[in-house]
């Protein structure tokens, strides 16, 4: 490949993948390196978190996306959205090829539950819903898995036990204000673990 000059940081995405696809080594770099968490961090959940089958899909996937670079179209969605979309059909190969249907039927049924919770947490409705709608069980307790002990916790006491402010305060030896401080971090981290889990879902959800 050959190396063409380095472009502006504010490379739009059709640019860089067109310099991709004219085989420019340091926009190959800079695609890799602006996508690839993103897409480790949805693809990971849906392999069963499973690092080395996660990292097999990843692979697969960019290098589906260097054969198909003509057709991304950035009114559709942004790139990462684009990488997670084609993510999907290998992930359903490699589901399909371990026999864990269980799990594929599960993700296909949680990405329009996602895509609603995305949609509402948009719209800047309070996560409480999220976290008290039976449909969104699974998905809950998927985005508590990747949080912090303390957050978790304090999500769990709130949302599923019921405790009160200030049941949570006095078991912590806080006062009402520091629990309150507490439970907006944690629902912030919540909301960052449910957005990772279903990266571009509202974008590319079919």
């Amino acid at each position: 490949m050959r190396t063409a000059p380095s472009s502006s940081d504010d490379e739009r995405p059709a640019e860089l993948l067109a310099r991709v696809a004219a085989g420019d080594d340091g926009a190959l770099v800079r695609f890799y390196e602006r996508s690839v968490d993103g897409l480790y961090r949805f693809v990971f959940y849906r392999v069963g978190r499973d690092a080395a089958a996660c990292e097999d899909v990843v692979q697969e996937t960019f290098l589906a996306a260097l054969g198909r670079t003509h057709e991304y179209d950035a009114a559709r969605g942004s790139l990462r959205s684009w990488l997670c979309q084609l993510s999907r059909n290998v992930i359903r190969k490699h589901l399909r090829a371990q026999k864990r249907t269980v799990e594929l039927a599960m993700w296909e049924r949680l990405d329009d539950t996602l895509t609603r919770a995305l949609e509402s947490l948009e719209r800047e409705a309070l996560l409480d819903e999220v976290l008290e709608q039976k449909e969104t069980h699974d998905l809950v307790y998927l985005a508590m898995d990747n949080l912090p002990d303390s957050y978790r916790r304090v999500l769990e006491q709130k949302y599923v036990d019921g405790a009160t402010l200030e049941a949570l305060a006095t078991e912590r030896g806080l006062s009402v204000d520091a629990v309150k401080s507490l439970l907006a971090r944690a629902r912030r981290a919540f909301r960052e673990a449910l957005v990772a889990l279903g990266l571009g879902a509202a974008e590319v959800a079919s």
